[in-house]
């Protein structure tokens, strides 16, 4: 009997190591060094080294709007000249200075926004609710100075309509910002369908309609213009390349298979930007994989089964990004092998770098900092504010600017 239970542990024994052996070279890589820490990091003082003379303050923050509500998309914050833009939920539109927060003007457009901000030619453009792409003239909106009146209740001044400099409507919402090529815009709508409009004449110049998803989504991943192509990400699991003067279909590749009970379940969104660098695309889907795409022919180079919740960016040789199961990882940009990982108890933003550290908020407002290469915990400060998981991030130099759930438009000086 008590051999036979010897037995039985031994053949479990054997089995959890076997379940390991098809992921080994994720933990590990090639390019690992064994040393790496893929614990979990709690963020209490005692992990943080301490070899880093790291400091961070706030330099400024401004109310600038009521941010987003309701099933609006995330709306993106644009740096141009010496102004941040930004726009609300309700349609409101304010240029921010960057060297001291001061709002310089605001403008009420008195239109329900679901996607946006983009400049194009000068102007400021977004989607609304109602299938609407509107573009309002930055040097009108600057002469026209809709100054605020500030005082306790934010935004409580009453504006005017303003008309729109370019008004079209569309088949359905904009899924993401738009993209221009030459005096042409690129549209994304929700239901995954891909226009270039001339916006003077609004005649199309060419389409591509998507066959593959049943459902209306807010894909909230942008096309992307490079050289002679634009590349698009859909909610299909996809990646494909078109001709950016006639709409040819260069190549599509399935890199995300679809996978589950219903459409609902099989559903592989299309969240992060496209990223490009040395002749190859980099991209991976919310519920499926991120690989690195062959830019000439479309042939998948390498895929791993991490599944990220916004952007991911290149820093010379390795891929940093927030998972769905709340990892910052570190990847092998060349294999997609796992460099490092690190934990949160909470979501977190996208990951952005400054000199060699990457840095990461939590969705409630703690600001944390890893070395590059080890992911060492170096600095941890929470600062409180509540975050998007898709707030995007502009950075200049030692200076992190970005924009809170509520509104608020923040500038953070990273002292090294």
């Amino acid at each position: 009997m008590i051999n036979c239970r010897l037995y039985i542990i031994a053949i479990c024994l054997v089995l959890s190591s076997c379940s390991n052996i098809l992921t080994w070279h994720l933990d590990m890589g090639i390019h690992k060094n064994n040393t790496y820490s893929t614990s979990d990091n709690t963020g209490t003082t005692d992990e943080i080294k301490k070899n880093y003379n790291i400091l961070t303050e706030l330099e400024w923050s401004t109310s600038t709007n009521d941010g987003i509500a309701g099933n609006t998309a995330y709306l993106k914050m644009i740096k141009y000249n010496n102004y941040l833009y930004s726009v609300d939920s309700e349609g409101l539109l304010t240029a921010v200075s960057i060297e001291n927060g001061d709002i310089k003007w605001q403008a009420a457009t008195n239109y329900d926004v679901s996607s946006g901000l983009s400049i194009v030619d000068n102007k400021l453009c977004l989607g609304t609710v109602n299938a609407k792409l509107l573009c309002f003239s930055i040097e009108s909106l600057a002469m026209d100075r809709y100054t605020p009146f500030i005082d306790t209740l934010k935004n409580s001044t009453t504006f005017s309509k303003i008309s729109a400099d370019v008004e079209i409507d569309l088949i359905s919402e904009l899924a993401s910002p738009i993209s221009s090529i030459n005096n042409l815009y690129l549209l994304k709508l929700d239901n995954d369908d891909l226009y270039l409009i001339d916006p003077t004449s609004q005649d199309i110049v060419w389409k591509s309609e998507s066959q593959n998803i049943p459902l209306r989504t807010k894909g909230a991943s942008m096309p992307f213009v490079y050289d002679d192509s634009v590349f698009v990400a859909r909610d299909n699991g996809s990646v494909s390349s078109y001709d950016k003067t006639n709409g040819t279909l260069q190549w599509f590749t399935i890199i995300s298979s679809r996978s589950g009970r219903n459409d609902l379940e099989s559903q592989r969104d299309a969240e992060m930007n496209i990223l490009i660098q040395d002749n190859k695309v980099y991209y991976g889907h919310y519920q499926g994989d991120i690989s690195s795409i062959d830019m000439a022919s479309g042939n998948i180079i390498w895929s791993s089964p991490f599944s990220f919740i916004n952007n991911i960016f290149i820093h010379k040789n390795s891929i940093y990004g927030a998972t769905t199961d709340n990892y910052l990882v570190s990847l092998d940009r060349a294999s997609g092998f796992l460099n490092w990982k690190k934990n949160f108890q909470k979501s977190i933003t996208e990951p952005f770098i400054i000199n060699n550290i990457i840095m990461t908020f939590t969705t409630d407002g703690i600001l944390n900092a890893y070395d590059r290469d080890t992911g060492d915990k170096i600095y941890e400060k929470d600062y409180g504010f509540d975050l998007h998981t898709k707030t995007q991030f502009i950075t200049e130099k030692n200076k992190i600017y970005f924009q809170t759930i509520d509104g608020d438009t923040v500038c953070i000086q990273v002292i090294l």
